[in-house]
């Protein structure tokens, strides 16, 4: 890694965003953060306008994939050049608030075993979303497989009952807007690239906590998250199978052998059912 020259490295990873990279830049560059910080965004290939709207800001800088390579590696890349201290990975449907660079550096900088600071995450309306869980076991994983998560009993067993008004450690935390120290990174190793999309974060979470470090969760910054506006463009089957597919790769990492053969059906059933749905929807039109 390059000598560190600045506080803060904001990373960001795009694809498709063109309806709202513009609105994130905008808000990042409208931060009041008075120590020297930089803005590294990776364009994943992007069919759309992103890029052109990207060049509109001359501050940042910008790499240009020539395919998809996936979250965590398009992140990786950006690390590559990073050189600040502390990291902060933003999705592109992230708007910022002026005041929020300065809160968050100073928080994870009180004390020396905090690796990762998260923001509170709320909609466009002001409602807050969901952003604190545990890491995934074979039951829970199941229950979202089969999408019976939805259903209001199983949801409490999927998701803990979190009061988000208050700063807490957290297991872990949604990987939208991550304030990461950097030599946590240099030591537990950055994003495992086999995972192209889902559960990059939380492997690199689990990695993390396992070696002693705290995440924090924080509320007194918050940021506005459009939620998932790229993927959406991404059919529910595609969806589902990219889903299942890094699950089953987070399982052969942390889970034990049993745990990997009794998920195996499930993931199939899973997808003989999004299959279905997408038929179901073919045929309805």
């Amino acid at each position: 890694m390059a000598e560190k020259k600045f506080e803060l490295s904001i990373i960001i990873v795009n694809w498709n965003g063109a309806e709202f990279v513009s609105k994130c830049l905008k808000s990042v560059f409208e931060s009041k953060f008075n120590k020297p910080w930089e803005v590294i965004v990776v364009d994943n290939h992007s069919s759309d306008r992103s890029v052109e709207i990207i060049k509109q800001f001359p501050q940042v800088i910008l790499i240009e994939n020539k395919e998809n390579v996936g979250f965590g590696a398009a992140n990786n890349q950006a690390l590559k050049q990073a050189t600040g201290k502390f990291v902060f990975l933003l999705n592109p449907d992230v708007q910022i608030f002026p005041d929020n660079l300065e809160k968050l550096v100073k928080k994870i900088g009180e004390e020396e075993k905090i690796a990762i600071v998260a923001p509170q995450l709320v909609n466009e309306d002001g409602s807050l979303q969901r952003e604190i869980g545990h890491f995934p076991g074979l039951a829970d994983s199941i229950l979202v497989l089969l999408k019976l998560h939805r259903l209001p009993f199983f949801k409490d067993l999927v998701y803990p009952k979190v009061d988000y008004s208050r700063e807490q450690e957290a297991e872990h935390l949604m990987g939208s807007a991550l304030l990461i120290r950097r030599k946590v990174l240099d030591s537990v190793g950055v994003f495992d690239e086999r995972f192209f999309l889902w559960f990059e974060e939380t492997d690199l979470e689990k990695r993390i906590k396992d070696a002693g470090w705290k995440l924090i969760y924080y509320p007194q910054v918050h940021v506005v998250h459009l939620l998932s506006r790229s993927i959406k463009q991404v059919s529910p089957f595609k969806r589902q199978l990219m889903w299942s597919k890094s699950l089953g790769i987070y399982f052969r990492k942390h889970k034990s052998q049993a745990a990997r053969i009794l998920l195996l059906p499930f993931i199939l059933l899973g997808l003989i059912i999004a299959g279905f749905m997408a038929l179901k929807n073919i045929f309805s039109k």
